[in-house]
């Protein structure tokens, strides 16, 4: 009888079944899967996004706050305009194919019917 070497190429000392959990595999993750914003944020961030009370911060933690999000706000906007941008102009390339393959199918039709179309279009005289 040929004896097999029974190789395990998993975690040492893991059990079968367990599974690790995402903090013991060093992954921060929220309920979607996606990373939490915590984990790769700026210290600026972080401070415009503070549960803070306006009315307790400083003059100067304000306007730090306010410059933060009005920059994020521009962003976004800029963000959005270039794929407004880009999605015009798939719109336009996608119409453009469609009316190519519109004409192609109609002319593909008219070509193998054309027999068809001729008896229709003059008529046999008896």
């Amino acid at each position: 009888m040929n004896s097999s070497v029974l190789t395990h190429h998993g975690i040492l000392g893991q059990k079968w079944g367990v599974r690790r959990t995402p903090a013991q595999l060093g992954r921060s993750k929220n309920s979607s899967g996606k990373k939490t914003a915590s984990d790769d944020s700026h210290d600026d961030y972080k401070k415009a996004h503070s549960g803070k009370s306006v009315k307790t911060m400083s003059d100067a933690e304000l306007r730090s706050k306010l410059n933060r999000l009005q920059m994020e706000r521009q962003y976004s906007q800029l963000s959005k305009s270039d794929v407004n941008r880009g999605k015009k102009y798939l719109d336009t390339v996608i119409k453009a194919g469609t009316t190519v393959a519109t004409v192609t199918s109609t002319a593909l039709t008219i070509y193998n019917n054309i027999d068809k179309i001729r008896k229709i279009v003059t008529p046999e005289s008896s």
